[in-house]
């Protein structure tokens, strides 16, 4: 799900890609460890310098708007009520809560993730670099 997030994310950046061929040129560009996390500065690798991510080790309200605010797509990471962890792009926030785009669940329409800031137990950020 974090590729198929990561790929989302690039490819409302401009990029031409998708799922299988980001995981194809990460995979390539050694950007992954050995226990298939990904490194994040592959996303510079594979796009040529163009893009790049923001690793944080902290989740705040804060540091997701300012990625938005800087044009980059916030990346989170929360679990899943079967208690495994999943990725998604968020999009927007409103009084509902955050707009996101998740791979699990293709739709029209961004899906609203309710629990609030609370929810993130991760933030990543991809955007075109500067």
């Amino acid at each position: 799900c974090l590729v198929t997030a990561t790929s989302m994310a690039l490819a409302n950046l401009g990029f031409a890609t998708n799922p299988s061929d980001l995981n194809k040129r990460l995979t390539q560009a050694d950007s992954f460890t050995p226990r298939g996390w990904l490194i994040w500065d592959g996303i510079r690798k594979v796009t040529d310098g163009k893009a790049k991510a923001r690793f944080y080790k902290t989740v705040s309200e804060d540091l997701i708007h300012e990625c938005m605010a800087d044009g980059y797509y916030p990346l989170v990471q929360f679990y899943l009520p079967n208690g495994r962890t999943h990725w998604a792009m968020i999009v927007h926030k409103s009084a509902r809560g955050y707009h996101m785009r998740d791979p699990l669940h293709p739709s029209k329409q961004p899906l609203i993730f309710g629990q609030g800031i609370s929810g993130f137990k991760a933030v990543r950020c991809v955007g075109r670099k500067t």
